[in-house]
């Protein structure tokens, strides 16, 4: 017997009598084709789920008196949705609705700037240009357009009266390296000198940044499990994995610690992609184990029908949803997502949306554009998800750039702004896992439940799927649980 096989034995049978889980291991190892040499971990955890699946592990588990509450069964549920785009969408895609959509971004964005110190004392694009030769000129401006020639970066900006060409040179390194991170369509604060020609001189440039800040947290320990990207009908869908996940949460394996943490799980956020889809990319239909986007819906509903029900699921869309692909994204609609809702109490939700639980701030988004942020900011790299994800805090813009991979719909509001800065903002999407804290917020990217399709080879991408992050509401520590 391996050891990781032992430990699993021991950690299993704290639950249920150690004979009938021996003797099914044996049972199971013996009917594998070819007939192993060594019980592995897998053929316990297996044996596991076949007694499960009986009934006889949860029966005794559960059964009269003898079944202890667990911590999060006796708590009241505080779960208050902050901001939501389900019931607000809706554009012709007229040249009128990108006009109010951009004005829309600029007026948010510069209401964030007049409420910084540093930059409250804006003045505008002309002001800047009627200075005189070596005038200083503050202004708010969005970025057009953005050509790097040599060691000089050119930005050409607006607002609602002017237009300018703002030339960035390396003699200033921090501007020049600002500068080289900033994309088209970016509201940002620029201090500039006048040259004696229609040229701004940056001498300084601000993005709209989170404020460094003390966060919110609940007066208990409890836990929030953050789950995205599981796949249900793709072909190198993670079940045994995503199953053990159902398996700890009823507290029918994981270490004395784990456990104790699967007592305290009061939600479980879902950020998208709960199944694969129909034609998401270009000849998915080979990944798909599963053709049909209903049936998808139907078997992704036994899963969630099995998390306990004194859990609290928030459940929003992603790219691979049946729902509008256009950002913001309304909650799956219930002619595809039926069987889903069915199973048990969801609160479904748009993408993105915010959530508060016990006095926690949750920025719930499923991460299109990270692959857009990824191509078009030096430096970042996607199996480095909580910097790109930071990058977004300081852009305070969900999709900074509009037009490249990630459609995004010119609605009357800009939904996508960060207007309320989040205590825990979470992503999904690049089915990279990752956590670390910027400026008081806590950034969680929760990996994937897939393996690697074929698209994803062709691209290059290497996922780490199979890791559950598990949000401590109380201190806001993230643990990381693997279940690959």
């Amino acid at each position: 017997m391996e050891s990781e096989a032992f430990k699993a034995l021991m950690e299993i049978s704290a639950a249920t009598q150690l004979d009938p889980l021996v003797k099914e291991v044996l049972r199971v190892a013996g009917s594998v084709e070819p007939r192993p040499a060594s019980i592995s971990r897998d053929l316990v955890l297996r044996a596991a789920e076949h007694l499960d699946i009986s009934g006889r592990n949860v029966e005794t588990e559960h059964a009269g008196l003898g079944h202890r509450r667990r911590f999060a069964e006796d708590l009241e549920s505080e779960l208050e949705v902050l901001a939501d785009p389900t019931g607000k969408l809706g554009t012709a895609g007229a040249f009128d609705d990108f006009l109010h959509y951009f004005r829309n971004r600029f007026d948010k964005m510069s209401l964030i700037f007049r409420q910084r110190m540093d930059t409250r004392n804006a003045g505008t694009i002309s002001d800047a240009l009627s200075g005189g030769s070596n005038g200083r000129g503050r202004f708010i401006c969005m970025v057009l357009d953005k050509r790097e020639k040599g060691d000089r970066i050119f930005l050409t900006v607006d607002d609602y009266e002017d237009e300018a060409t703002v030339l960035v040179g390396r003699q200033n390194p921090t501007v020049y390296e600002m500068a080289r991170k900033i994309v088209r369509d970016q509201v940002i604060f620029i201090q500039a000198r006048k040259s004696a020609g229609p040229l701004l001189i940056a001498e300084s440039i601000v993005l709209p940044e989170i404020p460094d800040r003390k966060p919110g947290h609940a007066s208990e320990e409890i836990y929030a499990a953050l789950i995205s990207d599981v796949h249900v009908g793709s072909k190198v869908f993670l079940e045994d994995e995503f199953r053990r996940v159902l398996s700890w949460l009823k507290g029918e394996i994981g270490t004395p610690n784990q456990r104790e943490i699967a007592e305290r799980v009061k939600y479980i956020l879902i950020g998208g992609d709960l199944v694969d889809g129909i034609g998401v990319y270009p000849r998915q239909e080979v990944d798909l184990a599963v053709p049909d986007i209903y049936e998808q819906y139907r078997l992704a509903a036994k899963f969630v029908s099995e998390i306990p029900e004194y859990v609290e699921v928030v459940l929003i869309p992603g790219n691979h949803d049946a729902v509008r692909q256009a950002l913001p994204q309304p909650a799956i609609p219930k002619d595809f997502a039926g069987p889903v809702y069915d199973s048990r109490k969801i609160v479904s939700l748009g993408d993105p949306a915010e959530v508060r639980l016990h006095g926690v701030n949750f920025l719930l988004y499923h991460g299109t554009s990270l692959m857009d942020i990824l191509s078009g900011v030096p430096g970042l790299d996607y199996q480095r998800p909580v910097e790109v994800m930071e990058y977004q805090l300081k852009a305070r813009h969900l999709s900074p750039e509009y037009g490249k991979m990630t459609p995004i719909g010119p609605e009357q509001e800009d939904f996508l702004v960060v207007e309320r800065v989040p205590d825990v903002f979470t992503s999904g999407h690049i089915h990279v896992s990752g956590a670390g804290v910027y400026r008081g917020t806590t950034i969680v990217n929760s990996g994937a439940w897939q393996g690697q399709t074929d698209y994803q080879k062709r691209m290059g991408l290497v996922p780490k799927p199979g890791i559950l992050p598990v949000v401590n509401l109380k201190t806001l520590d993230v643990k990381m649980i693997n279940f690959h």
